[in-house]
């Protein structure tokens, strides 16, 4: 009879399957091992499938080399999917990194704290069979996307896209970008062209899609750039052995998959013609939104390193069984799908969701291009992104994700979320001026109406709407990188422009001019603040989220109780102005707006006091310098907005302008939680006490809207 191995069971199906705790194992799934790394090596002296699994393990060793080995657990499993029968490879996780929380309660750090920190996949041809029935079919992952599969894997990909996808049709099928690069000459290796929609010869571009390359710019060492005194050359030929490889392999690909026309950046605008690059990031939109596919070079840090990384390896193991029998097993690193996975809970505000670019320190350097600023617009705008990583290629869509291993959406291989802010950009988008303004004028209903005691259920359905997903995206954009700061506002034009389709409202300096709770944004990390440089011609507010760098940007858009606030923009009288560089003033009416007395209780600590009363005080600059220096007790004006669900009071910390009075610069957000007593020893009053001790002569809260207005100009 024959005896099954007490750490693995032999990895065969019919012996009889370890204990398992059926209440803690997921569904549809069998546990094999269960074991530290010690253990399994003291098995595989004796057991043949532990003697595999421990082979497959060492061959990564070097992820784990400075880890003792008694710290590491090792699980595996087989994992059957109902969705994905195409594969049930057996899944092997190594986890080394301690952690304080029940991975089962799905905690804020989910895929920071619980994701193992090794997964390996072991796994067979699809028509293959293993000497252990527990390690069945696997994908393999392509490794030079130029040959035959990998070009008709990518064909697949865009065909299932363009033939099930309604919202991935280009945007503007009338546009063409002014430049693009020509790709028709037979051999590539003799150069390319630049072609101008406005030539005579070449009123064809026009019928032909296009493809774009999204990248790292890196540090542009030796990079071809189209200038006022390069354009006449490159419109002629631009040499094969100027492009680096990121472009080269960006045109080969391009032509293997039967198009003609690329855009690239570098060459396609006019790099020293600031006329020029406004007019391209004004039309940024189009020229992504309307390229067929974009091309992303997801994993390589600048155009040198290369398009397609190199992947990551996958192992080939010859194994014999009991009886002799011989075949072939594959290891090797699971596709982790990087930053596109994120731990988020579907019912809670946007902004109290973990931060996409907070992945683990490791995905996010196999991953560089996802901490760009200017690629987080590009991925939104494009029709459909197709990235290139080290560990495979992923097609993202307005739609959906595919991707070559087929689990990216599978919850029983990862149970973590996909990030889903393309899609949910896309629907936004997609909903024309007259539903987006319907749609606006309901949410902006609701929030009139809503009062202390609702719940945060009855703003369920304003958490789907645009200035929703505008705030988070800020959001994420923010907490990315970006070489200049003249380009935060400019960067992020083209996503802006796209969702005026929803939000039919004008748009100055990144700010939508229906939204007073636009303006409660605040730095998440003041000391690490700093002002921008100003560009001749354009002036960043203070009362715009770009007017700080150095930080992401939340939001306060959700309000329990309107106090009586409203900002309006007198710009020539228009309601629907697009001016996404630059601002003038905002006017602020509130019904509740008092003097109060700055106090900087030790170094970056500040409070502000009226009546006896002091709240704690975070500006958007810790510590205070430059035109945001303040003295201890210099008189600053407190601005209340609206009371949120937290039972906070949140408004605006303004001061008078010291170059142009009567105006006001904002210096920081306000949030009340608890008022303290001046030098007592007493306990905190809750932040509604507030309104009393600041706002003695207010005695009828329910009657904000009878009371007289103080108007601030904020500049």
């Amino acid at each position: 009879m024959e005896t099954a191995c007490a750490t693995c069971t032999g990895l065969q199906q019919h012996l009889e399957k370890p204990h398992q705790d059926h209440e803690s194992e997921p569904p549809n799934c069998v546990r094999w091992v269960n074991t530290t790394l010690p253990h399994l090596r003291a098995s595989s002296g004796g057991c043949r499938s532990c003697a595999l699994l421990l082979q497959g393990i060492l061959l990564h060793h070097g992820r784990f080399a400075s880890i003792k080995e008694d710290r590491i657990r090792v699980t595996a499993e087989t994992l059957h999917s109902t969705t994905n029968a195409s594969q049930d490879h057996l899944s092997v996780e190594l986890q080394w990194n301690s952690h304080e929380d029940d991975c089962d309660e799905m905690s804020d750090h989910e895929h920071e704290e619980c994701y193992p920190d090794l997964k390996l996949e072991f796994f067979t041809d699809q028509d293959g069979q293993s000497s252990f029935s527990a390690i069945g079919r696997g994908r393999h992952i392509i490794q030079n996307p130029l040959q035959d599969t990998g070009i008709k894997t990518v064909n697949n990909m865009i065909r299932q896209c363009k033939g099930n996808h309604s919202l991935c049709r280009d945007s503007n099928p009338d546009f063409t970008p002014h430049r693009l690069l020509d790709l028709s000459v037979a051999d590539p290796s003799k150069g390319i062209c630049l072609r101008e929609s406005g030539d005579d010869a070449n009123a064809e571009q026009a019928a032909h899609e296009y493809f774009a390359l999204s990248y790292r710019w890196g540090i542009g060492r030796g990079m071809p750039q189209t200038t006022s005194k390069t354009l006449k050359a490159y419109k002629k030929n631009i040499a094969w052995d100027t492009l680096p490889r990121a472009f080269q392999e960006a045109v080969l690909l391009t032509k293997s998959l039967g198009v003609r026309f690329l855009w690239i950046d570098s060459l396609c605008i006019v790099q020293d013609d600031p006329s020029d690059r406004l007019r391209a990031s004004l039309e940024l939109n189009d020229t992504y939104g309307n390229a067929s596919l974009t091309i992303a070079s997801t994993s390589a840090v600048e155009p040198t390193k290369g398009l397609f990384a190199p992947k990551m390896e996958t192992f080939k193991v010859q194994v014999n069984d009991s009886k002799g029998s011989l075949s072939k097993v594959y290891v090797r690193e699971q596709p982790s799908h990087y930053s596109f996975k994120k731990a988020s809970d579907a019912g809670l505000p946007m902004n109290n969701w973990e931060l996409l670019s907070d992945a683990s320190r490791e995905a996010n350097a196999r991953t560089p291009l996802l901490l760009r600023a200017w690629a987080y617009a590009e991925r939104l705008l494009s029709s459909r992104v197709l990235h290139f990583t080290d560990s495979e290629m992923l097609l993202e869509c307005r739609e959906a994700f595919q991707c070559e291993c087929g689990r990216i959406d599978d919850a029983v291989f990862d149970p973590r979320k996909t990030d889903t802010v393309k899609q949910d950009f896309a629907q936004c988008a997609a909903l024309s001026d007259t539903n987006g303004h319907r749609r606006m004028d309901s949410v902006v209903s609701q929030l009139a109406a809503t009062s202390l005691s609702d719940g945060t259920d009855d703003l369920s359905t304003a958490l789907a709407n645009p200035l929703e997903l505008w705030s988070y995206i800020v959001t994420e954009y923010t907490s990315r990188n970006i070489t200049y700061d003249t380009d935060r506002l400019m960067a992020i034009a083209g996503v802006a422009k796209t969702l005026s389709r929803a939000i039919s409202t004008g748009y100055i300096a990144g700010h939508w001019m229906s939204s007073t709770l636009g303006l409660l944004w605040y730095p998440n990390e003041g000391a690490q603040c700093r002002r921008p440089k100003q560009v001749a011609g354009r002036y960043v507010p203070s009362w715009s989220w770009a007017s700080v760098e150095g930080s992401p940007i939340f939001f306060d858009n959700s309000s329990a109780m309107d106090l009586a606030c409203s900002a309006s923009f007198s710009i020539n009288g228009s309601q629907n102005i697009f001016s996404p560089f630059s601002g003038d003033a905002v006017e602020l009416r509130a019904a509740m707006a008092t003097e109060v007395v700055f106090k900087e209780d030790a170094p970056g600590e500040y409070s502000l006091s009226r009546n006896g009363i002091s709240v704690e005080f975070q500006p958007d600059i810790v510590p205070l310098r430059g035109e945001d220096t303040i003295k201890s007790g210099e008189t600053l004006v407190c601005v209340l907005v609206s009371m949120s669900f937290r039972t906070s009071i949140l408004g605006l910390i303004l001061r008078k302008s010291r170059t142009k009075a009567p105006t006001y610069r904002r210096i920081g957000r306000f949030e009340c939680y608890e008022c303290l007593q001046d030098r007592s020893d007493e306990e905190p009053e809750d932040a509604e006490a507030l309104f009393e001790h600041w706002f003695p002569d207010v005695d009828d809260m329910t009657q904000l809207d009878e009371r007289p207005r103080h108007v601030f100009k904020i500049v």
